[in-house]
């Protein structure tokens, strides 16, 4: 019998050795394929947990659903706590007024003066750097004027030998300006990454001054400029940690921008991240279960995803679902 893929084989041997009780070795001999597909139907089914490759023997599907939701239970709960710690680290320590020790020095930007003062103050610090920049952006209204200054700022920089560094909200990733400016960072030498959730604005040279928003939570409430001290060390640290967390932009899903979804793509994709079955959908939108499943392989499609819960995942991943 002939196989169109891959995965048909592998399902074809799986379930010939879940019948029969045969080793890999014999279902694939008694179904005559070859031994490059033998190969790879090992591999696979070995990355799905779904053979013992000792015994070469099938492993219950179910088994290993239940075993590696589990897993994906207890990863997500370890990621929400971990960026929860981050938000709150932010919000303990940017904000704060006081000297940390002898040498601290807080001084406060008003949002009127972000495009005069603090911009020339910014520039400075960035021509006076001689170890490393490190940047923080969370997903906000990009204007190419400013990431045009950003990365001119960033190459004379780099040309002193400073290191750079800009980490991004993985979300922001979708948007077609920064994915352009992402290719050109990377390729002047900044290093870029992505994190599922960056707590706030922060700008930090040589790990000895700070520039950060006033407050996480409000973009107009202004920046502080911290010199000196423990309190830069401190968000110097919480950078580290935000970054070693982070992945490389070529880790992140690749997709369209999520403005180009229609709005019953939108309906489909949160209800698919809620667990729901294709007919559940079908009757919550009111419409076929054949539209349904045309929509839903549109979706894992866009998302580059190789099952239904993976697109859930990748769509997560880049700020796509409310």
């Amino acid at each position: 019998m002939p196989y169109e893929d891959d995965d048909q084989v592998g399902r074809a041997i799986y379930a010939r050795m879940l019948e029969r009780g045969e080793s890999l070795t014999d279902a694939a001999a008694a179904m005559g394929v070859t031994a490059a597909q033998v190969a790879r139907a090992r591999d696979r089914l070995t990355r799905l947990r779904l053979l013992d490759p000792e015994a070469e023997a099938p492993v219950d599907a179910a088994a290993t659903l239940r075993l590696s939701l589990e897993e994906s239970h207890r990863l997500l709960d370890r990621l929400v706590e971990q960026h929860v710690t981050a938000a709150a680290l932010a919000r303990s320590y940017l904000n704060l007024p006081v000297r940390a020790d002898g040498d601290a020095d807080v001084e406060y930007f008003p949002r009127s003066e972000a495009r005069t003062r603090l911009a020339r103050r910014i520039t400075e610090l960035s021509e006076l750097a001689g170890h490393e920049i490190l940047g923080m952006h969370p997903v906000a209204p990009w204007e190419r004027e400013s990431l045009e200054d950003g990365l001119a700022r960033s190459e004379r920089a780099i040309a002193r030998g400073v290191r750079v560094c800009g980490l991004h909200a993985q979300s922001a990733f979708s948007h077609p300006m920064l994915r352009e400016f992402v290719e050109r960072w990377t390729r002047k030498g900044i290093e870029v990454r992505g994190a599922p959730v960056v707590p706030t604005r922060m700008l930090i040279y040589d790990r000895h001054t700070a520039v950060v928003q006033a407050d996480p939570a409000d973009l107009d409430a202004g920046a502080l400029l911290i010199r000196g001290g423990g309190v830069v060390r401190s968000i110097a640290a919480l950078y580290d940690y935000c970054w070693m967390t982070a992945s490389e932009p070529k880790d992140v899903p690749g997709s369209s921008d999520a403005e180009a979804l229609t709005e019953q793509q939108r309906a489909v994709l949160r209800l698919l991240a809620t667990g729901a079955k294709d007919s559940a959908i079908a009757r919550t939108l009111g419409v076929s279960t054949r539209t349904v499943t045309r929509v839903v392989g549109e979706l894992t499609a866009l998302l580059g995803a190789a099952s239904r819960f993976q697109a859930g995942v990748r769509a997560a991943r880049l700020g796509w679902l409310d």
